[in-house]
């Protein structure tokens, strides 16, 4: 059932805090060896879904130019990335939708409404977060169909915000960066209704995260589904440095069948 939910990826931002240190799209650069975004697309096709778009602005001819390289007959020796790349998007529907002026994380999402029947999985390309997705669509189903987002538990939410969740799970108060401490943060991961996509979010640059959140959770509930799984965003220098030193990149890669050292081949079964 799960291939039916289109997926979308939030890949626009700028990147302007790693100024100077990348020469990609965030979701481009490289962790591990390879780039960001296939442990995101490695996850999600490891999970069952298969339509997916990549919401660009900020240099989108790189991912097309990506995308291209991925799919063009292999050579006589592809390198590590691109062997990864064709194992990794081999099944999987995988589409631009590029924008013409940067909109913010909301006036991105503006844009996918024409392809949301239901419900569309939301992700943000900077970060990643080791849990099932499913379960967070099985909780939308549960909480009636409402917004929900994967949190998860770190030591200092200082840098992240915080999310305040009852004892149901329900998420009662957003706040702000700054207040020291260990926390749930948004992980970056939404289960996201089409209404909320069709009555929240404004025409124009909009922030999702800092402008219409806030203003739904004033008028709806939002559910949070909680992880303590791996969690890690490379928005700057320091959190990139240290995703490239602990990012479980075999794992993730190994639970779609693709070894990096096996040239391809399915991962043997447990």
């Amino acid at each position: 059932m799960w291939e039916r939910v289109p997926v979308f990826i939030l890949a626009g931002g700028r990147g302007e805090r790693l100024a100077g240190l990348a020469d990609a799209p965030k979701p481009l650069l490289e962790v591990a060896g390879l780039p960001f975004l296939l442990y995101l697309l490695a996850t999600l096709k490891t999970q069952g879904f298969r339509r997916i778009g990549l919401l660009t602005g900020h240099r989108a001819g790189t991912f097309a130019a990506w995308l291209r390289a991925a799919s063009a007959p292999p050579g006589a020796r592809p390198d590590a990335p691109t062997r990864a790349a064709r194992a990794i998007l081999a099944g999987l529907d995988v589409g631009l939708l590029a924008e013409s002026e940067p909109l913010g994380t909301g006036g991105a999402l503006r844009r996918i409404l024409p392809f949301v029947e239901d419900v569309a999985l939301v992700l943000n390309g900077d970060s990643f977060c080791r849990f099932d997705a499913r379960d967070l669509l099985r909780r939308y189903e549960a909480r009636g169909q409402a917004l929900c987002l994967a949190a998860t538990r770190i030591a200092d939410g200082a840098d992240y915000g915080r999310l305040l969740i009852d004892d149901d799970g329900r998420v009662t108060g957003l706040r702000e960066k700054g207040e020291v401490g260990a926390a749930w943060v948004n992980a970056g991961v939404y289960a996201l209704p089409r209404r909320f996509l069709a009555e929240a979010i404004p025409d124009g640059p909009c922030s999702l995260e800092r402008e219409v959140l806030p203003h739904w959770l004033e008028r709806e509930p939002v559910w949070a589904q909680r992880t303590d799984g791996y969690f890690c965003d490379i928005g700057t220098p320091q959190r990139l440095a240290l995703a490239r030193r602990q990012f479980p990149a075999a794992a993730v890669l190994g639970e779609a069948g693709f070894q990096p050292g096996g040239h391809g081949r399915r991962a043997s079964a447990p």
